[in-house]
């Protein structure tokens, strides 16, 4: 799919790792949640309103993503459950902590909750930096995903770019120690920190 739309997936480091692992990434674009899933199998943690996209919510469906309520905060400990009972079996379970796309030369604070759930498994996260830029090395914010602009207009965006190369820089996991507050600042640091 990213190749279609003249995407160029480069991943530096090894695979998630072994059993379950909470995989976190800086968000984007639309092109985020492939390339993670083009490293290995990933059940995505997306907002309810994903499930009733056309086309996408129907793969998200099939590949088992979690989906929480981000209106209405009490399904939130189903969610966080739901994520706990996943990574103790084994899922690679990915999450965009920030809540929502952001350009790139900005980015917004990893919210703590996912972070709970990975707690509650004993299981690792594993942060991941994600970097889109021209062919020529500079970096673009022009398949950013952002504000009132929708799905179709990002990829028309990035359909008209000769190519647009996409970098996932997969980081040394974090064991899951501490709190949620602290795990996430930790995760949050190494991946605005990474280069």
């Amino acid at each position: 799919m990213l190749r279609a739309a003249g995407v160029r997936l480069r991943v530096r480091g090894t695979t998630y790792g072994r059993g379950g692992v909470l995989v976190v990434a800086n968000h984007l674009s639309w092109i985020d949640v492939v390339a993670l899933g083009a490293v290995a199998p990933v059940r995505m943690i997306a907002k309810r309103e994903v499930a009733d996209w056309p086309l996408v919510g129907a793969i998200a469906r099939r590949t088992g993503a979690l989906f929480v309520d981000r209106g209405g905060l009490r399904g939130l400990p189903d969610v966080v459950a739901g994520t706990a009972t996943a990574l103790r079996g084994g899922a690679v379970v990915g999450v965009f902590p920030e809540g929502t796309t952001w350009c790139g030369s900005a980015s917004g604070p990893f919210r703590r909750a996912p972070f709970q759930a990975a707690l509650d498994a004993g299981r690792p996260v594993r942060p991941v930096r994600i970097d889109l830029a021209l062919p020529d090395g500079r970096p673009t914010t022009a398949g950013a995903f952002v504000g009132d602009e929708t799905l179709w207009d990002s990829l028309r965006r990035v359909l008209r770019l000769e190519r647009l190369d996409c970098t996932l820089t997969l980081l040394p996991p974090l064991p899951p120690e501490g709190d949620r507050r602290t795990l996430a600042a930790r995760a949050e640091r190494a991946v605005t920190t990474a280069r």
